[in-house]
């Protein structure tokens, strides 16, 4: 079986299909166009350390080839760190992610190369928060010790001359998301209703629908990118061991939006797969989309927290202040704030106020590691929290997380 010959996101099935075979090598030559995306899928699979590694043959004559090596596929195959990241609004180079501490910096630095106009910034936001999850999700959940492979594209020709977009795409050779999930979920046997629950609040990480969450995770994070793809008119792949799901959001923007597994039945990816297209004029208010994420979550979770404990009035003059910093968003970091610090204080009945100065984004992750288990105790100690300094965005999220963590 060969390989196809036009590899885009409009159709993931064909080179998915390909990969099923556990073909031992490619010729650049038998492709004539590879979007970003494919090279993420390809490179993550031919990185050398690995056993029974994918060879990638260039072909210098080819336009595949020559976009491959200038996006830097050799370089990663063979574990070079790249010594550019990429041109300015067109590309960012495939690079390898294996450390927590290096995805906020990589998210930062993907999406203003990418979005550089500042008039753009609510965007450049948005893909922000996607890279940040979708690497997050891939060296906390896949067991792949090589970690994460990412790429980005700006697509404004060919079947994008009239819809640019953002391509991003992130890949890993892990135990993929069924067997993640069976670990806390072990009543589910397949792939495709792995997938399905997976872009549900509260489902992809540790515990079921209609359930509270546990510190580890809070399981929103392709939730969130699923409604994001759907309220910007994106597309979202997601393809692990055993299925592919294609979601289009609307370009309508009516709610008819296209969701399928990719046929037929089976076809996966070797690890994980995402990959995510995000129109570039899309997005005019970042803050207003995710609060209506956060809406659509609540909708969807069931709601049992009647009394707040997390407060966003002025606080009493005694209280302790916390100034949450988020310069690497590192969640084994904010449970050990939370263990060693925020449980202590409450322990000992000393209000706390949360300050969130000059943060404009937080993932629901973070926030998640950092406070599920202190709100827990300030419900049951009867002692609010106060908030202070934040901004609407992140404030949605701290009142999503205050809904499901006092659940129950």
């Amino acid at each position: 079986m060969e390989p196809p010959k036009r590899i885009q996101l409009i159709d993931p099935g064909p080179l998915l299909r390909w990969l099923e075979t556990s073909p031992k090598s490619v010729s650049l030559s038998d492709i004539e166009i590879a979007e970003i995306w494919a090279l993420v899928a390809l490179g993550a699979l031919a990185r050398r350390e690995q056993a029974h590694a994918l060879e990638v043959v260039p072909a210098p004559t080819s336009p595949s080839s020559r976009f491959a090596y200038a996006v830097g596929l050799d370089d990663l195959v063979q574990g070079k760190p790249q010594v550019s990241r990429g041109e300015p609004g067109r590309t960012h180079k495939l690079t390898r992610i294996v450390k927590f501490e290096h995805i906020e910096r990589n998210a930062d630095e993907i999406s203003k190369l990418l979005i550089p106009d500042d008039r753009q910034r609510d965007t450049q936001r948005t893909l922000y928060y996607v890279i940040v999850e979708l690497l997050r999700n891939a060296l906390q959940h896949s067991r792949d010790k090589l970690g994460g492979v990412i790429a980005a594209q700006r697509n404004d020709r060919g079947r994008n001359w009239n819809k640019p977009v953002i391509q991003v795409a992130v890949a890993d050779t892990g135990i993929g998301i069924l067997e993640h999930l069976k670990t806390s979920h072990p009543q589910l046997q397949d792939a495709q209703e792995a997938l399905d629950k997976a872009l549900w609040p509260h489902v992809s990480g540790t515990f079921e629908f209609g359930l509270t969450g546990t510190a580890e995770n809070a399981g929103m994070g392709l939730f969130f990118i699923a409604e994001m793809a759907k309220l910007t008119a994106g597309t979202l792949v997601l393809a692990s061991r055993g299925a592919t799901l294609l979601l289009d959001g609307d370009p309508e923007f009516e709610g008819h939006h296209r969701l399928e597994f990719v046929q037929p039945r089976g076809t996966g990816y070797p690890g994980t797969l995402v990959a995510f297209e995000l129109p570039t004029d899309a997005v005019e208010d970042y803050n207003a989309l995710i609060e209506r994420i956060r809406e659509l979550a609540r909708e969807r979770t069931p709601r049992r927290a009647t009394h707040r404990w997390m407060r966003y009035e002025p606080p009493p003059a005694d209280a302790q202040e916390f100034l949450v910093n988020v310069g690497v968003e590192d969640t084994k970091k904010a449970m050990q704030v939370a263990t060693e610090t925020l449980i202590p204080w409450l322990v000992q009945r000393r209000t706390i106020v949360l300050n969130f100065r000059g943060m404009e984004i937080c993932t629901q992750s973070y926030l998640h590691a950092l406070l599920f288990e202190p709100l827990r105790m300030a419900w049951a100690l009867r002692i609010p929290i106060y908030v202070s300094n934040v901004q609407p965005g992140v404030r949605s999220n701290l009142e999503l997380l205050e809904n499901y963590a006092l659940g129950g």
